[in-house]
């Protein structure tokens, strides 16, 4: 199975201003390779935020000769297309992913993902908090926190230690032992895994059941709320 851990830095508080990506490919539990790579935002997002440059250090002036990012997923467009993107805050990097494409019209591809902070607080719950950085370290796993390729990298890490931890073969497995859903991205649009799950729940109370008394009754009259479906 392939995994792809993914991170971003963003320039501003819009996220097409992506500026930085780092990336951690894995054949089945190896790592095989790493990369990252600078982006040049659109004029269109502005100028970067002070404080987003206070975190990871990157400047407008030091991306101006970087390649857009429609020139940048050329790189790793196969690579991710039919794997499990990893991210630490998924739901942050793939909208970061999906807009960028988007902005490009450049079509989105087909692959699942998972988020290392739920899961990390399935798996470790004991921790005082589950940011990327405390997770790392109690792990004992390296981290040069906000550059996107260490940051990838340290997702990936998690991800291998709770498959370990868990005796999972796959992320499948490891979903299906912790009660997750994988979120989904198609051309279509992007669906979390939490929509995935109440989809799935929905459905499953949908099926015809046999009557049988007032606890049955109770049970079909249960409220049921919307998704939280997003599509781009």
């Amino acid at each position: 199975m392939r995994y792809v851990a993914m991170d971003f830095e963003t320039g501003n508080g819009y996220y097409t201003s992506a500026c930085s990506i780092g990336l951690s490919y894995y054949e089945d539990h190896e790592l095989v390779g790493s990369e990252s790579f600078l982006i040049r935002p659109p004029d269109e997002v502005g100028k970067f935020h002070w404080y987003n440059i206070k975190i990871h250090g990157i400047k407008r002036s030091m991306v101006k000769d970087a390649p857009t990012f429609d020139v940048v997923w050329e790189c790793f467009r196969e690579r991710v297309e039919g794997s499990v993107l990893v991210c630490h805050n998924a739901g942050f990097d793939t909208e970061v992913l999906c807009r960028c494409l988007e902005f490009y019209h450049v079509p989105l591809p087909t692959c699942h993902y998972i988020c290392t902070v739920e899961v990390s607080k399935k798996v470790w719950p004991e921790l005082e908090n589950h940011k990327l950085n405390t997770v790392a370290e109690a792990l004992g796993i390296a981290l040069n926190h906000h550059d996107a390729a260490s940051d990838a990298h340290a997702c990936g890490e998690i991800l291998q230690y709770a498959m370990r931890k868990l005796g999972c073969s796959d992320v499948y497995a490891l979903a299906k032992k912790l009660g997750m859903q994988l979120g989904t991205i198609t051309p279509e649009g992007r669906r979390s895994g939490a929509a995935a799950k109440q989809i799935a729940r929905k459905r499953n109370c949908e099926q015809p059941e046999p009557k049988t008394g007032k606890r049955a009754a109770a049970q079909n009259t249960e409220k049921r709320g919307k998704t939280n479906e997003t599509d781009l």
